[in-house]
């Protein structure tokens, strides 16, 4: 959107900068607005449609060679069969567009098609400049026939050396970021049930404490855990406590988080919540884990321990209160929730 926004732009100031020289010429004065309505109506359709955006940036970086092509070749033409015209004295400035279409390609596009379209836009736009400036060397010795020059030959070459370079640098740089995130997810992550983990909690409940954000704190505990792994085995144990965690991780929210504690035993940081909502929240909890079905077991429920974070609150001071709630849910013969 950025870069079809500043396209339109540069196409809108191109036809101002057209329309107030002293000499209006016609492809001047033709190809600028017709770029910026074109770039103008690609930018509402990727606003419509962002699920099209492969095809919207092929047809944008082709509309931009179109308009970079038409003006190469109609001026060379014309300086050539005009006795006396030169052509540095009526190309438009436009030989940085060249180099801007050939690093959007490159970015844009996968290597193979950004390269096709960086060789057609120096065979098309700068290799009939170079044969007429070569052709008349008089111009070339001149400011704008050197910058020319330059800017479609030894620049060009540069680019496309290291273009590809900086591809191969951005696809590293791409996989470094995502065995970062891969290795931060291990960290952070409890590895049966994938959802947080007891270090990454902490964080989140010191986080909270430190910018003075009012939360709450539900820990629950799985009832008679130890007598469905000695009955039925670890692995239905394991089984348990991953759809307990699926379950309750669809009833939270995404600034929600859901640890395993340790053992059969979770927590939940809830922010922004009062008191009310808090127990409202931990009951549904309660209720969806004796809902849940997991043969062989024949029921499956948990005691839970609710507690409001209070001012001058440590994290320390947190744990002992909801861990002592849980008690009392424990004492009182489990499947309820207690504060």
């Amino acid at each position: 959107m950025i870069t079809l926004s500043l396209t339109s732009l540069a196409g809108a100031a191109a036809t101002a900068l057209a329309w107030l020289g002293p000499v209006h010429r016609p492809m001047d004065m033709v190809i600028p607005p017709l770029t910026c309505v074109f770039f103008l109506v690609l930018l509402i359709m990727l606003v419509r449609w962002p699920h099209r955006l492969g095809l919207i940036m092929r047809v944008a970086l082709a509309a931009a060679l179109a308009a970079l092509v038409a003006p190469a070749w109609f001026y060379t033409w014309q300086a050539t069969q005009t006795q006396g015209l030169r052509l540095i004295d009526i190309y438009p400035p436009i030989g940085s567009l060249l180099l801007v279409l050939m690093v959007t390609a490159m970015i844009y596009l996968p290597t193979r098609d950004g390269v096709t379209i960086v060789v057609a836009g120096w065979l098309l736009v700068a290799l009939p400049v170079l044969v007429y400036l070569f052709a008349h060397p008089q111009e070339i010795r001149t400011p704008r026939g050197a910058d020319l020059l330059m800017s479609y030959g030894p620049v060009f070459v540069l680019l496309l050396v290291l273009l590809p370079v900086q591809r191969k640098l951005t696809r590293r740089i791409q996989h470094l970021v995502s065995e970062q995130a891969h290795m931060e997810a291990m960290v952070n992550r409890d590895p049966l049930t994938r959802i947080y983990n007891r270090r990454f909690c902490e964080l989140v409940l010191r986080d909270l404490l430190t910018r003075q954000i009012p939360a709450g704190v539900i820990m629950f505990d799985m009832d008679h855990f130890k007598a469905i792994n000695d009955t039925y085995g670890h692995p239905v144990g394991d089984r348990v406590l991953q759809q307990v965690a699926q379950r309750c991780q669809e009833l939270l929210r995404k600034n929600e988080c859901l640890a395993r504690w340790g053992g059969e035993e979770f927590l939940v940081v809830v922010p922004d919540v009062d008191a009310t909502a808090l127990h409202a929240l931990a009951e549904r909890l309660r209720k969806s884990i004796t809902e849940l079905s997991i043969e062989p077991v024949s029921l499956v429920s948990a005691s839970v321990g609710i507690t409001r974070v209070l001012d001058g609150d440590t994290t320390d001071t947190i744990f002992q209160r909801v861990d002592k709630a849980l008690y009392r849910a424990k004492k009182l013969g489990g499947n309820m929730v207690s504060s």
